[in-house]
């Protein structure tokens, strides 16, 4: 049941990518997820397979809506982010964006918690919550340094 719930999610946030106004340009924004998608999956190694502090479910199902999560939803959430904050955002609204995105993802996390696809081992919950923060950090910085980039090179895509 929870795949189908994360697929659904996962066709919506590519609905409203899609359906959103673009401010970066298609470069930009495949690069971004193509970075952020390495960083989401060495995450995820690093914790939950490497250090086994969370479990994934054995189960086909639940193990597929992890995948969809950490490869779809989670990247596609980065992009969506970049898109809005570029659109002549105050700091207050950044903040406000940053937080409130990061709770998104971190709501995943708690509808994977109840529907048995991880399990808790040594972990807590506001590790989760400040590593979707501090993505999304890291989703200003390197949009930040691509654009320092391409401007020294004198070439905007």
């Amino acid at each position: 049941m929870f795949f189908v719930v994360f697929i659904c999610f996962a066709w919506l946030f590519a609905a409203i990518f899609y359906i959103q106004p673009k401010v970066i340009s298609k470069a930009e924004n495949m690069i971004i997820f193509l970075i952020m998608l390495v960083i989401s999956i060495h995450w995820n190694w690093i914790i939950y397979e490497e250090l086994i502090l969370v479990e994934i479910s054995k189960s086909t199902g639940n193990y597929l809506s992890f995948l969809i999560f950490r490869s779809i939803i989670v990247p596609l959430a980065a992009i969506m982010y970049i898109n809005i904050i570029q659109t002549n955002t105050s700091k207050l609204k950044t903040i406000m964006v940053t937080f409130g995105g990061a709770f998104c993802l971190f709501a995943f996390i708690l509808l994977a918690l109840a529907g048995d696809i991880i399990e808790i081992k040594h972990w807590h919950l506001i590790f989760d919550y400040l590593y979707f923060v501090l993505y999304f950090c890291a989703v200003l910085a390197i949009h930040y340094f691509y654009v320092i980039t391409i401007q020294k090179e004198g070439k905007m895509t």
